[in-house]
């Protein structure tokens, strides 16, 4: 607009904008449930399923566990259909952002928790795999909702919500031995920005555990510290 009205329109002397720089995006940081929270979650979800509601329960501990070991967006686990399984469930077909479908893998935790569901999932129910208590297809709000109950019930008390489920599988990945290529297909991101911010939290987390082990002054304390005649650090040639 300043250019515009500079150059062209000769509204102004001079661009004020002109020497304005710009910094770089900043992302929030990176927050993922821990994995005593996800086990407790976990377990109010399994409480549910055995003492209230089989429906409910078992529907509620599959959303989780899928986010979690898939780190799918909200809006993307809400829009799986039936015909996006595979027979074995396997795998998840996904419309990500910008329309690109992929696929995503299930492994065995996640595979029990969602075939247990559809074993409880009422038939002929239509072609969501979410379905509400009145038969309805889940919408996303009535997600965040469980997501919210699921943790006050658990007494997790760390903020966010679905979201934080897809930090954590992200950085348990990497925290396993994942590649950050493999990682970012998963995801469905089109180039590194992100993936290497979730690279950046585990870089930094691993250096927090490791200051334990490594510590200089409790090696002093512990009789590990550095001999006389060890080199001086590479400073002469």
């Amino acid at each position: 607009m300043f250019r515009w009205a500079t150059d062209e329109e000769e509204y102004l002397p001079q661009n004020p904008t002109a020497r304005l720089k710009l910094g770089s995006p900043h992302y929030k940081e990176v927050e993922p449930y821990r994995d005593d929270e996800l086990k407790v979650i976990l377990d109010v979800c399994e409480d549910e399923f055995r003492n209230r509601s089989r429906f409910l329960g078992s529907r509620n501990k599959a959303i989780i566990s899928v986010f979690a070991d898939t780190g799918l967006r909200l809006d993307e686990l809400t829009s799986i259909r039936l015909s996006d399984l595979d027979s074995k469930l396997q795998r998840i077909r996904v419309m990500g952002k910008g329309a690109k479908m992929r696929i995503v893998p299930l492994q065995n935790e996640s595979r029990k928790a969602l075939s247990r569901y559809l074993m409880y999932r009422p038939r002929d129910s239509g072609e969501w795999l979410w379905l509400s208590e009145d038969g309805g297809p889940l919408a996303m709000h009535s997600i965040k909702i469980m997501v919210q109950r699921t943790k006050r019930r658990a007494g997790v008390s760390s903020g966010g919500g679905a979201h934080r489920f897809r930090h954590y599988f992200a950085t348990r990945y990497l925290e396993a031995g994942g590649n950050l290529n493999s990682l970012r297909l998963l995801l469905g991101h089109e180039t590194f920005d992100m993936v290497l911010h979730y690279a950046k939290y585990v870089s930094v987390t691993q250096a927090l555990a490791e200051h334990e082990r490594f510590s200089p002054l409790d090696r002093l304390h512990r009789g590990g510290q550095r001999r006389n005649n060890d080199s001086d650090w590479g400073w002469r040639y």
